[in-house]
């Protein structure tokens, strides 16, 4: 540990209330907020010693943006100060438990982190204008993620907003170096795969040359998300909150997306399973088609017109497609095997109607997806 995640929040204890002001006292239920007003929820994820804790204190500190929010810490053992304060009882045992922060937000630490067990610690509380959620360094945020954003199908009082992977840049290299015993693709590299957003952490200890080939490296994994360089988790508000990476604001990964150039023998220091391709399509799509495209791909690891996928899995795909007969964009978003499709803005006039997909995942390096696509969804 370092002093990266030395930073706890000021907490207040609630048998000592903080004192009175506009902010302070948490929301009643009853509040003027329109009850079918949805909470985003934000994942935080990274490895141990990242610089996620920093990251979450900073914005909980923060008052410029004007947010109450509540922070769960999910099954936590690994960082100080806010760590240690929630998750200890008589017992040594983790229990559900808030402490206070002067500005009003909220920090809590509970083993369960499904959406009922959030849904119901917020209405103790009372309404919050965005939730963010710590995995433990260890976690694959996919589970996490496919029950938030399923639950939200089922007219949840929270929706997921998007993933955060915090990355390290003096270890970073060496954690998507390791090896998993089973085969499968290991943490960091799935946290990676998965994130909406990367922030580069800890730029100020290592040198550009190691900089840019870890960047190098999280770029072959995942050429979607932007990157964020920093020092002591210091980043911007915007590129924490209200991402929208999962509804129908289609933020275009083409912006970031290009297929990967691999410098200076980055490749020779990852596992080079997982990768990102992108490619475009002009035509219209039918969407019974594509459902059966996706379905196939996602579900059952096989690509019309091709068959079995040896060893393929589908990490994350995204794309935009223009469907036949509708003059509204169409946004898809998968994880793993879970995905969904909701239509946009409309086309605008002039715009060119292409369809554009990202696939993130493993062994999808040398598929042709595209000609897949081309042949089996288009009208």
């Amino acid at each position: 540990m370092d002093e990266y995640d030395e930073e706890p929040p000021i907490l207040v204890s609630e048998e000592q209330p903080a004192a009175a002001s506009a902010t302070s006292a948490p929301a009643s239920l009853d509040d003027d907020r329109p009850p079918e007003v949805k909470v985003p929820v934000t994942i935080v994820t990274g490895h141990l010693g990242s610089g996620k804790t920093t990251l979450i204190t900073r914005l909980l500190n923060d008052d410029k943006h004007g947010k109450r929010i509540a922070v769960i810490l999910n099954e936590f053992g690994e960082s100080s100060g806010i760590d240690k304060s929630l998750t200890m009882n008589k017992d040594g045992e983790m229990a559900e438990e808030w402490l206070e922060l002067e500005n009003g937000c909220l920090c809590c630490s509970i083993k369960d982190a499904g959406v009922k067990a959030v849904e119901n610690l917020l209405k103790k509380k009372g309404r919050f204008d965005y939730i963010m959620l710590e995995t433990t360094g260890l976690a694959d945020p996919g589970p996490i993620a496919s029950m938030f954003w399923l639950d939200d199908e089922l007219q949840s009082e929270i929706y997921l907003d998007g993933i955060i992977t915090v990355v390290d840049a003096k270890f970073g290299m060496a954690q998507l170096k390791e090896h998993s015993q089973d085969g499968t693709v290991n943490e960091a590299v799935r946290q990676i795969a998965l994130a909406d957003r990367i922030i580069f952490n800890k730029i100020d200890i290592v040198t550009d040359e190691a900089a840019d080939e870890l960047e190098t490296a999280i770029r072959t994994i995942n050429g979607a998300a932007p990157i964020t360089r920093t020092t002591r988790s210091l980043v911007p508000i915007e590129q924490l909150l209200d991402l929208h990476c999962f509804d129908s604001v289609f933020q275009d990964p083409f912006a970031v997306s290009r297929k990967p150039a691999v410098a200076n023998g980055a490749s020779n220091h990852i596992d080079e399973a997982v990768g990102t391709i992108v490619f475009s399509a002009p035509g219209a799509v039918d969407l019974a088609k594509l459902d059966t495209w996706l379905q196939c791909l996602l579900w059952e690891g096989t690509l019309v017109g091709r068959g079995r996928l040896q060893d393929v899995e589908v990490l994350r795909l995204k794309a935009l497609v223009n469907v036949s007969g509708d003059d509204r964009k169409h946004v898809v978003q998968a994880v793993r095997e879970l995905y969904d499709k909701q239509q946009g803005a409309r086309w605008e006039n002039g715009e060119e109607r292409i369809n554009k997909v990202v696939i993130i995942g493993k062994q999808v390096k040398g598929i042709d997806f595209e000609t897949s696509f081309r042949q089996n969804c288009l009208v």
